[in-house]
């Protein structure tokens, strides 16, 4: 009895009728996708494959040189011996000092290299220990005794039969050893060579398969193109719905854009009212200062000297009291603060002033403010300008709390909060409320406004701010 469950080939070719053709080209995409990736993963591996294998030969070959080397010293130590026995000249001991000197750490490198081999045939050196440790010593003893005996050394042949027997049975695993690491050179490099084909051939036929896949997938999404230029039809129907929903959507443009004109009337009007409040400002304190210059002036004109020392004090008074005010007009038109210190000192300096003006004591906690562009740290200023007025006509407050800083969203949130009465019905003529929400929108933030954990008001204004990482 056949199990209806299994899922054969005729199975499997009416899934792929019933399913829309994009899905089966979806689907055929996926699996040349996922071909692609598992090809892409098999590379890499044969990739750290072949650098392990390269790497293991080098080191092999590395090992080969370290090995030729370590014999060339001691040749060198055995052709320094050689001639100063045969002639007694000293100058034939140079190249045995220079190499007996230089062996040492040649042969400690050597040994560590063939200590660290990590293959099951790693080699013991205790016995190539031993027979150059006795190669070294008995060169040295040949040497004293030409020193000692003279001559008469050559005749004792014996002497140096031993050393050329040590120096045999050194050459010969030396050269074992250089053929080990040739021949493991040898094996590593075919085994890269044989990963490396591997990895063509498994790129070729995947990179066949995957082309066959995608034709395929472009034969299916071309039926479903037409399949969809027939419903084209279907489509007409819809645009008067859409046409609908564009036209809320202008109404709900055209709101936020009488919103906008009403914002910048109601901003031409404050920068009016503003013009007007300096000009009196102008007029009734620097006028008068100028006005009381003049007059100091003229009073000068004929006085007697010691008239004219106490009216040069009057006129520096006058003077130190007219720069005071223009000072303090250019710093309400626009505190130089922000632009040379930034947002913290700014709002330090208003609310010492704000303070002496008669207004709510301020605390200041600000930091980061680095991060805000010169916009968003003027507008963050016009804001707090706008709620200290508002809090000094209407919350009956004492006291304010200003914080500025990032949050844990790497947002920078600014927050004035006092200790009033808290949030009243707003008039449908106030315009504060809606200045501050405008100000915070242009700088391209959020703006929170209502009442206060324990008491009082809180206004919010978050902002998206652009924060570098450190080391």
């Amino acid at each position: 009895m056949k199990n209806p469950d299994r899922v054969g080939p005729t199975r499997i070719k009416e899934i792929i009728a019933n399913l829309p053709y994009t899905n089966v080209a979806i689907f055929l995409l996926l699996v040349g996708m996922c071909s692609f990736i598992y090809t892409a993963k098999k590379g890499l591996e044969s990739i750290e494959q072949i650098e392990l294998y390269n790497a293991t030969g080098r080191s092999a070959l590395q090992n080969s040189i370290l090995l030729t080397e370590t014999m060339s010293l001691l040749k060198d130590v055995e052709s320094g011996q050689r001639g100063f026995i045969i002639t007694g000249d000293e100058t034939f001991l140079a190249p045995y000092k220079e190499a007996r000197d230089q062996f040492g750490e040649t042969y400690r490198r050597l040994t560590t290299v063939l200590e660290s081999d990590e293959r099951e045939t790693r080699y013991s050196h205790d016995h190539l220990d031993q027979l150059v440790t006795a190669r070294i010593q008995h060169a040295a003893y040949l040497i004293d005794e030409r020193r000692n005996k003279g001559e008469m050394i050559l005749q004792n042949a014996s002497l140096f039969v031993e050393g050329k027997l040590i120096m045999d049975q050194i050459r010969a695993e030396i050269g074992q050893l250089q053929e080990d690491q040739l021949a493991y050179s040898e094996r590593s490099n075919a085994m890269a060579r044989e990963v490396q084909r591997r990895s063509f051939n498994l790129n070729y036929w995947i990179a066949i398969s995957a082309t066959a896949l995608m034709i395929v997938s472009a034969i299916f999404l071309i039926r479903e193109k037409r399949i969809r230029d027939r419903a084209q039809e279907k489509l007409s129907s819809a645009n008067a719905t859409l046409e609908q929903k564009i036209g809320e959507r202008t109404t709900q443009l055209q709101t936020a854009l009488q919103r906008i004109q009403t914002f910048a009337i109601e901003q031409e009007e404050s920068i009016e009212s503003e013009r007007r409040r300096l000009a009196r400002e102008v007029h009734d304190q620097l006028g008068q200062v100028f006005t009381s210059l003049k007059l100091v002036m003229l009073g000068v004109k004929d006085a007697p000297p010691e008239v004219v020392k106490e009216k040069c004090e009057e006129f520096t008074q006058l003077l130190d009291e007219g720069i005071v005010v223009s000072r303090r007009i250019s710093a309400e038109l626009r505190p130089a603060l922000l632009d040379d210190f930034g947002l913290a000192a700014a709002v330090e300096h208003y609310a010492q002033q704000y303070c002496k003006r008669g207004g709510p004591k301020m605390t200041v906690v600000i930091e980061h403010d680095s991060v805000l562009t010169a916009l968003q740290a003027n507008q963050l200023f016009r804001i707090l300008q706008e709620a200290a007025t508002n809090i000094l006509r209407h919350a009956k407050a004492d006291s304010i709390l200003v914080e500025g800083g990032l949050d844990e969203h790497e947002r920078y949130r600014f927050a004035i909060t006092d200790n009033g009465i808290g949030p009243q019905p707003i008039r449908s003529d106030a315009s504060g409320v809606r200045n501050m929400r405008e100000r915070a929108a242009l700088a391209g933030g959020n703006f929170q406004f209502g009442p206060a954990a324990r008491k009082g008001t809180m206004i919010v204004v978050t902002l998206p701010v652009h924060v570098e990482e450190h080391a």
